[in-house]
C-alpha cells in the first residue's frame, strides 16, 4: 500500500524526538528500555510510539533481510511510461509491488516515472521476469533502462537531536555463498520482516513454535547476516524534508576517489543511504533536504570536493507503493 503522507495535525515534541533517536539506534528495545532512556514512564513510552505508528510518523519496524544471504541480488530498474491516466499508472506500481517479488516500488519525477527494485536469483531469472512484465504491460511501459545493484549502505537517521553523533551503517546486498533456509525460518521471517517488535510468544503462535524456539532461530538468523541489522522507518514530511535521490556517474580515471566520497557522505546527516550500482550510473544517493535550494547547495559543494563525479541527475520520491525485504514470491 502506498504510505500515507497526511501532514495535517502532526506535532512532535522533544519527547517523540528522544523516542524516535532511542528506536533509531536499536528498534528492538524493550518498552521499559525506552521509557528509562527518554526520562518518561513505561505507560508514556508505550502511548507515544502508539501515536508515532497511527499518524504514520513511522510507518513499520523493519527486519533488515539481505538477499545477498539467500543468493539472491537486486535489479534496479527505471521505467518511463507512456501518456496514462493516474488510475493506470497507480494499477501498474501496485501490480508490481503485489504480484512480482519485487524489493521497493515508487512514483518518482524527473527523467522516469517509476523506480522499482526486483529480486532474482541471476540475469536469467531476472530477464524472464522482466520480459513478463513487459508483455503483460506494453500499453503503459515506454521504455525503461537496468542498474544492477552492487551494495546498499542504510544508515542511522542521527538529526532527531541537536547533538551530532557518528552514525552506524548496515550494509546490504553484496553477494555471499547462499544459506538454506527451512520452513519454520521462512515463516519467523514472513512475519516479522515489517515488524520486528513482535514479541517472540507472539511469532510462536502464529508459526507454531515455541517463545525459546523462535528466538534461537532469530539469534542464528543474525548470525549467519540472513537478518543485517533492524530499521525504524520514518516519513520525514513529518519533519518537512523532502526525499530526493541523487544519480551520480563516475569519472573512471578517478575511482580511487570512491572510498573517499562514501565516507564523507556517511557523515551527513541528511543521508539516509547509498547504492553502489552496475550500468549507467555509479552510485545512488538518498537524501531528505529541507528543500531544494539546500539540496542544490550540497550537491556544489559535493562536485567541489570530489571531482571523481562526471555528471549528476536529481529525481524527487512522490510515493512510496510499498518496502518488502522477504516478498511472499520468494518462498
Amino acid at each position: 500500500m502506498p504510505i500515507v503522507r497526511n501532514m495535517a495535525n502532526i506535532k512532535l515534541d522533544v519527547k517523540d524526538r528522544r523516542i524516535l533517536d532511542v528506536l533509531d539506534k536499536n528498534p528492538n528495545l524493550a518498552l521499559s528500555q525506552i521509557a528509562k532512556k527518554v526520562g518518561v514512564s513505561t505507560q508514556v513510552a508505550e502511548y507515544r510510539i502508539k501515536r508515532l505508528l497511527s499518524q504514520k510518523t513511522i510507518y513499520a519496524f523493519y527486519a533488515l533481510i539481505d538477499p545477498g544471504r539467500l543468493g539472491y541480488t537486486l535489479f534496479r530498474v527505471h521505467i518511463k511510461l507512456k501518456n496514462v491516466t493516474e488510475e493506470a499508472y497507480t494499477k501498474f506500481a501496485k501490480d508490481l509491488f503485489e504480484k512480482y517479488p519485487t524489493f521497493w516500488v515508487a512514483f518518482v519525477s524527473g527523467p522516469f516515472d517509476i523506480i522499482t527494485d526486483i529480486w532474482a536469483k541471476n540475469s536469467n531469472a531476472f530477464e524472464e521476469l522482466s520480459r513478463e512484465i513487459l508483455e503483460k504491460n506494453l500499453e503503459i511501459i515506454e521504455s525503461y533502462e537496468i542498474n544492477p545493484i552492487l551494495e546498499l549502505d542504510l544508515y542511522e537517521y542521527g538529526y532527531f537531536l541537536e547533538e551530532k553523533k557518528e552514525r552506524s551503517k548496515t550494509i546490504l546486498f553484496k553477494i555471499f555463498s547462499e544459506t538454506k533456509l527451512d520452513e519454520s525460518d521462512k515463516r519467523i521471517l514472513s512475519q516479522i520482516k515489517a515488524n520486528s517488535r513482535l514479541p517472540y510468544e507472539t511469532i510462536g503462535r502464529k508459526v507454531r513454535l515455541s517463545r525459546n524456539a523462535v528466538k534461537y532461530r532469530i539469534k542464528n538468523l543474525e548470525k549467519s547476516g540472513v537478518i543485517a541489522g533492524y530499521k525504524t522507518m520514518i516519513d520525514f514530511k513529518h519533519f518537512d524534508r523532502l526525499t530526493y535521490k541523487i544519480f551520480i556517474k563516475y569519472d573512471n580515471s578517478k575511482i580511487s576517489q570512491e572510498k573517499q566520497l562514501l565516507l564523507y557522505l556517511k557523515n551527513v546527516p541528511a543521508i539516509l543511504a547509498t547504492t553502489k550500482l552496475l550500468g549507467k550510473w555509479n552510485l545512488d544517493i538518498e537524501i531528505e533536504p529541507k528543500n531544494a535550494k539546500e539540496l542544490q547547495r550540497f550537491m556544489i559543494d559535493l562536485r567541489n570536493k570530489f571531482n571523481i563525479i562526471e555528471d549528476y541527475e536529481f529525481i524527487q520520491i512522490i510515493e512510496d507503493y510499498g518496502i518488502d525485504f522477504y516478498p511472499n514470491k520468494l518462498m
